[in-house]
């Protein structure tokens, strides 16, 4: 993923995914709907292990083609998240879905890079 803040969200088109199958039958229906309000709620936890609140929505963007391709979106607090983790525009970074606790709740690990001078 590459990270541009000027947008206030995280795009991650479906063709970059190394998997898709990371969301419940119910959170699918969910981000089907037309409705551009809906999404599913998550949590996003940082390198440094802080938690934070964002939603999950899928987003058609139209290309300059004329095509559409379908993204994930991680909005509403994005930009926090890449203040609070000093993210530039074109920074690389990949998100890693899982579930936790006892309801199996939708979360997203930031995985930032090793810094260049480690070995």
């Amino acid at each position: 993923m590459v990270v541009n803040p000027v947008q206030s969200r995280l795009l991650m088109p479906f063709n970059t995914l190394i998997r898709n199958d990371f969301l419940t039958p119910v959170e699918s229906r969910i981000l089907l709907e037309e409705d551009d309000t809906e999404g599913v709620g998550a949590t996003l936890v940082d390198p440094c292990e802080v938690k934070w609140g964002v939603f999950l929505k899928k987003r058609k963007m139209k290309k300059d083609s004329g095509k559409e391709s379908l993204n994930y979106a991680i909005i509403c607090g994005w930009n926090d998240i890449v203040e609070a983790n000093v993210l530039e525009k074109d920074d690389d970074i990949s998100i890693w879905s899982f579930r936790r606790g006892i309801n199996g709740i939708l979360s997203f690990a930031l995985v930032l890079p090793p810094p260049p001078d480690m070995p």
